[in-house]
């Protein structure tokens, strides 16, 4: 057992377990499983703190994208501009509606590089796809005024930075909000997570809205029991939406604490000299912090040393670029941040449930690694 686990969601639900299993019991003695009040609770309450009109609960985040994809019409012969630097998701999910990714590279923040977007834009071109990473956004106003020049679809992957936002002409946008559509992931171990696999989809548009609502489940309207779409098994299961609206409640707490962690980081690493820390000091963005991920010098050998001396659970994601991989091969591209940061961030642990003096701990078990 580590002494500071990388993430712990044994103690979340601990810290509710009279709540969670009062609302579990309450559906399964309803016997309301698929489809039924707490899906629409949920999905109203989770589009509320969104900002959007519409959320549409589905199986995954990969879900969310894909049939996003495809209800925005991408088809064979598109291209979608999103990065590298992300889980290989963001991108499997072009392919399904059989457009191509064209894949270009990061700044120092993780997110999109928007000064590399116009160049990626060929005739082909009919969407971008902006990853914000580790709760942090992309820069949205400058990406949605490429988008709005060449009159590209804008669809959000917020799977890991559900309530980060951006402050634009004075006023806070969140993320997801900024799109034709965004997405979420509720997988177990993001800010708001399931008991399962999870995701959500939110848009403002009435159209978009109901044709994922459609395909998620076998392309039938339930009203009318009418097909229109040659559909799919993607919907977000009853029991999982009244868990994750019991959890939608804490999630400004949540998020709160998440905000600290990453100040006592910040302050704790900052004068280690082999560290990168992601305290990047712009004012426009509110940061959730979904992973607090470091740039280090002898990355590996560092890892190493938490996990088997200091005994403290870390994450490299990933170690290896994702144009590297061989689902995406043959390729020529040259991502050389995202290649370079591959080589070096490690995420520290991170959930709302850690303690100062574990925080301490794992600042101090960096600290001796590099004094050795």
């Amino acid at each position: 057992m580590h002494k500071v686990r990388f993430v712990n969601p044994q103690k979340q639900y601990h810290d509710h377990k009279k709540q969670l299993l009062g609302t579990i019991d309450d559906v399964l003695s309803r016997g309301d499983l698929i489809m039924r009040q707490d899906l629409e609770k949920f999905e109203t309450n989770f589009a509320k703190f969104i900002g959007t009109k519409y959320a549409i609960g589905l199986n995954s985040c990969t879900d969310a994208l894909s049939l996003s994809m495809q209800a925005a019409g991408l088809k064979n012969g598109d291209e979608v501009i999103t990065v590298g630097h992300t889980f290989m998701a963001s991108i499997s999910c072009i392919y399904h509606c059989g457009a191509k990714a064209k894949l270009i590279d990061v700044g120092k923040d993780f997110n999109m590089n928007p000064e590399l977007i116009e160049k990626a834009i060929t005739k082909k071109t009919k969407a971008i796809e902006p990853v914000h990473l580790n709760g942090r956004l992309c820069d949205m106003e400058k990406i949605m005024k490429i988008a709005k020049k060449h009159k590209l679809i804008v669809i959000e992957d917020a799977a890991q930075s559900i309530g980060g936002k951006i402050k634009i002409n004075n006023k806070w946008k969140k993320a997801g909000s900024f799109g034709l559509v965004g997405c979420f992931s509720m997988y177990p171990f993001k800010m708001l997570g399931a008991f399962g696999d999870a995701g959500v989809a939110v848009t403002n548009d009435s159209k978009i809205a109901r044709k994922i609502k459609l395909l998620r489940y076998n392309g039938e309207d339930r009203n009318t029991r009418k097909f229109y779409y040659h559909g799919y098994t993607a919907l977000l299961d009853n029991i999982q939406a009244a868990v994750l609206d019991v959890k939608l409640k804490y999630l400004p707490s949540w998020i709160k604490r998440r905000r600290e962690i990453a100040k006592l980081y910040n302050k704790g690493l900052k004068d280690v000299p082999e560290i990168i820390t992601p305290d990047f000091k712009d004012s426009r963005f509110f940061d959730v912090w979904q992973n607090y991920v470091i740039r280090a010098k002898n990355r590996n050998k560092l890892k190493n040393y938490l996990g088997k001396e200091a005994s403290v659970e870390t994450l490299i994601s990933w170690p290896k670029p994702m144009h590297k991989e061989p689902v995406l091969q043959p390729n020529k591209i040259h991502l050389p941040e995202t290649e370079q940061i591959c080589k070096e961030v490690i995420s520290l642990p991170m959930y709302p449930e850690l303690t100062d003096s574990q925080i301490k701990y794992v600042i101090q078990s960096i600290k001796k690694f590099y004094k050795k």
